[in-house]
């Protein structure tokens, strides 16, 4: 019992020390555009005008997503300001707390608390998890409410208490108020899955059926309400936002189906090249695995097949798989051989090696792929040269050697990422730069900006200002104003194909304080040349141009 308290406190002390890393430094680097700039531009628009049933974005509805990671973010607003800093702290206390999930799950599972500390080590390891708090999205907090769910789950399973299957539905229920009915998908692979494999009979109860309506009530809520004001949202809802997101490239997101097989290689990439070293012998072990080792790699591969077969794709859609794995490598690392466990710790420190060198051949050999300072190197050199002395202090025969260099290369890349980002704002494409330009030209007074052809949401974050987007067919520009009650939108997105925007844009582009900002990659428009007749300054960035009036 001393022991097991003991482990637990050290667990709490772990999990303060990545708190604690986790808000280093973050709000030095601006919003990343698209994805982080929209959701926390959504939410600062909903926290400044009170509006928290109907999202918009740059004045226009946006339907995309329910409001659960809108409504938390406003809160961090309601703290810590308006700002990067309010914008994702929360999402570093939904690490938090996946980090104290993972470790009771695998209590729960092995009745092993160094077991379930290394599942922790481990799941802080891996990449995905660090870039879901990086990075404004709604990932962090559905695997929250996914782990939540399956953790109370486990409990009712183990414990029988009505109690708990009311929180495991009300949990389930937050993951649909979160990303939609995908969400329910983990929770159902998982539990169907646990029970086939230990042959758990379902016994339906009241208690279920009362459960179950509360997880519908909790997840449609929000549909239901917007959907009473404006029914059309029924079909675009079905058909735009679930259908489509599943079989067909819905918002240039399609990717082929090997997709993920490459993703999983990066993000693993310790782990595997670990398990080369007596692969056959392996691979032969696995019908000797546990049952709930079997349950957690088994979730894991139906999953992974799953989101393999729907058209859209990004990285961060696996995010709800890593826990599973994170445990199952736990509670198999000591199985593994000597040599396997050194050829993992050994990738880690060669990773964290590599990219001190790519910083230094940046600073030093005109590589020029960032832009590097001697803050950056020393960070690099000092994570670098302590993650050599953890790795000889280590005893190689630790089983849990791997889990630690792996918890220090992910608190070591969190430090040095930091001051990239902050020192590299084209790297993640965030306008602070830009807009912190144009303030100081116009003085802090009113001012207009115009975007060429592409929907940039964090202009209005720093500047306060929403600025005119020139729709000319790139798929960011292609707003849906269907659900708009009026006309108010078109004052901010003006079409390139109606001929009286160029007469307008020949108008106010002659005005002071008038400023166009072009991507370098495609370039202004042969029809709009005219513009740069008019605004004659011109300021250039790695990816945006910017032509203006002073």
């Amino acid at each position: 019992m001393i022991l097991k308290k003991n482990i637990d406190r050290f667990y709490i002390i772990f999990l303060c020390l990545v708190f604690i890393l986790l808000i280093i430094g973050l709000g030095s680097y601006g919003l990343a555009e698209t994805s982080e700039a929209r959701y926390a531009e959504i939410s600062r628009e909903m926290f400044l005008a009170g509006n928290y049933l109907n999202p918009e974005l740059l004045g226009i509805y946006h339907f995309h997503k329910p409001p659960i990671t809108y409504y938390i973010t406003t809160l961090g607003y309601g703290i810590f300001g308006i700002n990067e800093f309010g914008a994702r702290f929360f999402l570093q206390v939904a690490i938090v707390l996946q980090l104290w999930l993972v470790y009771r799950i695998c209590v729960l599972l092995f009745d092993n608390r160094k077991t379930a500390f290394i599942s922790g080590l481990l799941y802080f390891s891996m990449f995905i998890v660090i870039l879901s708090g990086r990075n404004l999205t709604t990932d962090a907090y559905l695997n929250l409410f996914i782990m939540a769910s399956i953790y109370f789950w486990i409990r009712f399973i183990k414990e029988n208490r009505p109690y708990l299957i009311y929180l495991f539905y009300c949990f389930a229920g937050l993951a649909l108020l979160t990303k939609g009915p995908v969400a329910v998908l983990f929770i159902l692979v998982y539990t169907i899955t646990f029970r086939v494999i230990l042959k758990k009979k379902f016994t339906l109860t009241l208690n279920h059926i009362a459960g179950f309506l509360l997880c519908l009530v909790i997840g449609s809520s929000w549909y239901i309400i917007v959907m009473v004001d404006n029914p059309s949202l029924f079909n675009y809802f079905i058909k735009k936002q679930l259908v489509a997101r599943m079989t067909s490239d819905s918002f240039d997101r399609g990717k082929p189906f090997w997709y993920y097989f490459l993703i999983i290689l990066e993000l693993l990439l310790p782990w595997w090249l670990g398990c080369i070293p007596g692969l056959k012998k392996k691979w032969a072990s696995i019908k000797h695995l546990d049952a709930q080792s079997k349950v957690l790699l088994l979730s894991s591969v139906i999953l992974f097949v799953l989101f393999s077969l729907f058209k859209t794709k990004l990285i961060l859609y696996l995010l709800p798989i890593f826990w599973m794995i994170a445990i199952f490598i736990a509670a198999n690392l000591g199985n593994t051989s000597f040599i396997s466990r050194k050829v993992t710790s050994i990738t880690f420190l060669t990773v964290l090696s590599g990219i001190f060198i790519w910083i230094l051949l940046n600073r030093f050999m005109g590589l020029d792929t960032i832009h590097t300072s001697y803050k950056m190197l020393l960070v690099a050199l000092i994570a670098t040269l302590a993650g050599y002395v953890l790795y000889y202090f280590i005893d190689g025969g630790k089983t849990y050697k791997p889990a630690i260099m792996g918890a220090f290369f992910s608190a070591a890349v969190l430090l040095i990422s930091n001051v990239v980002m902050a020192e590299n704002s084209s790297l993640i494409n965030s306008t602070r730069e830009i807009t912190s330009y144009m303030d100081n030209l116009s003085n802090g007074g009113d001012k207009t900006i115009l975007v060429d052809d592409y929907l940039l949401s964090s202009i209005p974050f720093y500047s306060g200002e929403t600025q005119i987007t020139l729709k000319g067919g790139h798929n960011t520009t292609d707003r849906e104003t269907e659900f708009q009650k009026d006309d108010a939108w078109k004052k901010t997105l003006w079409d390139l194909k109606d001929g009286e925007t160029l007469k307008r844009l020949d108008s106010i582009s002659r005005k002071r304080n008038t400023y166009l900002l072009v991507r370098n990659k495609y370039g202004l428009d042969e029809g709009l040349s005219f513009l740069k007749d008019n605004l004659k300054n011109v300021k250039r960035y790695p990816k945006w141009t910017i032509y203006y009036n002073d």
